[in-house]
């Protein structure tokens, strides 16, 4: 009995204790419900995505804006200033506008003429009168009439090289015949650069047949009255064959005229040839009008006097621009006391002297 009662007592207390223990634990409140509330959760995948784009916005824009920076400071000094003018272009000599024009292009310049420093030879002869020898070349003549006639009024001799088949190149071959200046035929000659750069009626093409090549040539030479000379008209792919060269200075030898090499090109086979045929020859000293402002142009003519006053003589060459119209007109008058202008068969004669 004693037994039983003892382990009912100690039943008892363990459910005493028992209860006692779920009595004791509290609800959770105030600062730890706070705490549990409180808690962050996780970012979503969307989220997490926009702020992955959002961040890659900022990183290209801010790139593309340092790029053009640096840009724009290394290339500061190629942009053109506010005083800068734009190059100058060769003007129409006729004033109507390129479209409407039916006039070939004037020479093709494909750098800047050298201008030679050594003497050429020979020397010129002893003369009474010391007096340097200059000839100047007016090129591309036969498409203005009224501009032709104004570089027939200066007062100095100069030479006049004409297109063929050009509107005008009969009238001003009798004009300039009539005023005792010398006419040249001024010989269209396929350039590098064709069939881009056209040479006009008449010109020499490399694919032509050695027949019609001669053909075309005597057409030019007939086309143009009183010519005593030939000069070519670009020609820098033409100048530069030798079965090309000796062709055309075969023709010239037989009609008994000089040949002036405009050196178009630093290639050019003309001396070779014409020293093979015996034809009187000589070249372009230096282009007057290679950039056709009126400030370059005289100062191209002082540089021609120069060239005549240490070898003798000289030969350049110009076109029928108003700006060289203007400073011809101006400046050769007043050269007539120290400079001797010649016609062009004078230069040649002193050139093979």
């Amino acid at each position: 009995m004693a037994a039983k009662k003892n382990t009912g007592k100690k039943a008892a207390g363990r459910a005493g204790q028992s209860g006692k223990t779920r009595k004791k634990a509290p609800a959770k409140t105030g600062r730890a419900a706070k705490r549990k509330t409180g808690r962050k959760t996780s970012p979503t995948i969307a989220g997490r995505f926009l702020r992955n784009i959002a961040v890659l916005v900022v990183f290209v824009v801010v790139s593309f804006g340092v790029g053009a920076g640096i840009y724009l400071i290394l290339h500061m000094d190629e942009r053109p200033g506010p005083d800068e003018a734009p190059v100058a272009t060769a003007p129409d000599p006729s004033g109507r506008p390129a479209e409407t024009t039916p006039q070939p292009k004037f020479e093709v310049f494909p750098e800047e003429p050298e201008v030679p420093s050594k003497p050429s030879e020979p020397a010129v002869p002893p003369d009474p009168d010391r007096r340097p020898r200059v000839a100047i070349i007016i090129d591309d003549l036969g498409y203005d009439l009224q501009m032709a006639e104004r570089f027939l009024d200066i007062k100095a001799t100069l030479t006049y090289a004409i297109l063929p088949h050009s509107p005008y190149a009969r009238q001003i071959a009798n004009a300039a015949s009539l005023n005792g200046s010398e006419v040249m035929l001024h010989l269209p000659m396929e350039p590098d650069e064709y069939p881009e750069v056209d040479p006009g009626p008449g010109a020499l093409l490399s694919d032509m047949t050695p027949d019609e090549r001669i053909r075309v040539l005597r057409e030019n030479l007939d086309a143009v009255p009183f010519v005593s000379g030939v000069n070519n008209h670009m020609g820098s792919k033409m100048s530069a064959n030798d079965d090309h060269m000796n062709q055309i200075l075969s023709i010239i030898k037989k009609r008994g005229l000089f040949y002036i090499d405009s050196m178009t090109t630093h290639n050019s086979r003309a001396r070779s040839s014409a020293r093979l045929f015996q034809v009187p020859f000589a070249r372009r000293d230096i282009f007057l009008d290679h950039d056709p402002e009126p400030e370059s142009i005289s100062r191209r003519l002082d540089q021609l006097v120069g060239l005549a006053e240490l070898n003798g003589h000289a030969i350049g060459i110009a076109h029928p621009y108003e700006a060289t119209y203007q400073v011809l007109s101006e400046k050769l008058p007043e050269m007539n006391d120290r400079i001797l202008f010649i016609p062009a068969s004078e230069a040649v004669r002193l050139a093979s002297y």
